[in-house]
Formats: C-alpha cells, sequence, structure tokens
C-alpha cells in the first residue's frame, strides 16, 4: 500500500500559521505573563520526594541518546528500518534546526532551577535541552518535545497501516505530552516552549515522510 502525505491540505497550513504565530508571540514576549504562571505552578508543587524520582525517569526518556538508541535498533529490523532511518533523520534535523531557532527567537530559559529533594548520584543533571553553547541558554521550542511528537508521528502512523490499530498510535501521544510536563515540572522549558516543540516536531515528521515516501507510514495528515 502507497502512502501519501499531502502538504497542501488545511491542517498542514494551520499547523505552520499556528507555530510561526507562536514564534512571533513568544520573541516579542505576548506569551510572558502566561508562562510565568504556569512555571510558578510547578515551581510550588516541586519538591515531591517519590514524584520527583518518577519525571526525572520520565524526562530521561525524551533524552537525546535515548532517542538515538530507540531509531537505531529500529534500522536493525527488517520491518521497521525505514521508519527507523526516519526517525534518525528527523533527530539530526529538529536538534540542528532548533539549534538556530533557539537564539533567533531568543527566549531565554527559565531562571527558576530544580533542585532534587533527595540525594542523587554524583555529577547527576537533568539533560539541557540543548547540548550547543549557542543556544543552551534559550529554551523555545523544546527540543525534547520536538523530538518525543516526531517519534510519534512516524511510529503512530505506521501502527495505524500495518496494524490496521488506531488505538495505539493515539496512546503513543501520552509520550510526548508527558516529556512534556517533565520540562515543566524539572523548570526546563516554558508552557509555550513545550507547545512549540509538539507543533514543530509534527510539522518536521510530516515534510520528512512526503519527502522520502515511507511505504510504511499512512497518510500523515490524519494526526489525531
Amino acid at each position: 500500500m502507497q502512502a501519501t502525505v499531502s502538504l497542501r491540505t488545511k491542517k498542514f497550513v494551520f499547523l505552520i500559521i499556528l507555530f510561526l504565530g507562536l514564534v512571533v508571540s513568544v520573541h516579542y514576549g505576548i506569551t510572558n505573563n502566561l508562562d510565568q504562571v504556569v512555571t510558578k505552578v510547578f515551581y510550588d508543587i516541586s519538591g515531591i520526594y517519590t514524584f520527583d524520582i518518577v519525571i526525572i525517569v520520565l524526562s530521561s526518556l525524551g533524552d537525546l541518546f535515548i532517542m538515538v538508541i530507540v531509531g537505531a535498533a529500529l534500522t536493525i529490523i527488517k520491518r521497521t528500518r525505514k521508519m527507523g532511518l526516519l526517525l534518525l533523520i528527523s533527530i539530526v534535523i529538529l536538534s540542528v534546526s532548533i539549534m538556530y531557532i533557539k537564539p533567533l527567537v531568543g527566549r531565554l530559559s527559565p531562571i527558576e532551577q530544580y533542585i532534587p529533594k533527595y540525594n542523587v548520584p554524583e555529577k547527576f543533571t537533568v539533560e539541557k535541552d540543548s547540548m550547543m553553547p549557542i543556544s543552551r541558554d534559550f529554551s523555545f521550542p523544546s527540543n525534547h518535545t520536538a523530538r518525543t511528537t516526531a517519534f510519534v508521528v512516524i511510529i503512530g502512523f505506521w501502527f495505524t497501516l500495518r496494524r490496521n490499530d488506531n488505538i495505539v498510535g493515539k496512546i503513543l501521544w501520552i509520550y510526548p505530552l508527558s516529556i512534556g510536563f517533565s520540562r515543566l515540572y524539572l523548570l526546563q522549558n516554558y508552557f509555550f516552549d513545550v507547545v512549540g516543540g509538539i507543533l514543530y516536531g509534527m510539522i518536521i515528521a510530516m515534510i520528512l515522510c512526503k519527502l522520502l515516501k515511507p511505504n510504511e507510514l499512512s497518510d500523515l495528515n490524519r494526526f489525531n
């Protein structure tokens, strides 16, 4: 069955407009008040011993190293090889492009710092959203949520086509949403950084699937 991905639909155009609108809004500080309110809420509720451990483990599931391992593992299996390749390409494109988008938007990371309420391993740190110095101090869009969203778009629709299973595709959305929540809880990103990451991850994944025409993937315009 041949997959088709149209980038001329109203849904895709809406995604582009929504993301660009968000970029402008964040750049000019229009979202600052709401972002600060949400950050304060998470700052006030942090510090629950058991919950902190769960959130740190959860956030690590969106780390670059973990995502690369998953993508590489998928390329080993013949049936999922192209899907794994798409995932690896999306990780590279997202990491590089976001590295330049962050300083252009100019949104500094939250000044509040997350301090674990229990003894963590020596030299332990929560992975920053960007490793490169040029973008390390900036937070929009969230790299973690962009990567995990691209993962869901690619993997979820593979299940929809190959196994005729819409339920799995929908359940997988728990992954990027949970990662986004963990980044807010750990005070690594603002609320609209997470929203921007989700939108950008969807856009890049859809474009890649259109250009590479993976037979394993279904129409990515059905991203509900």
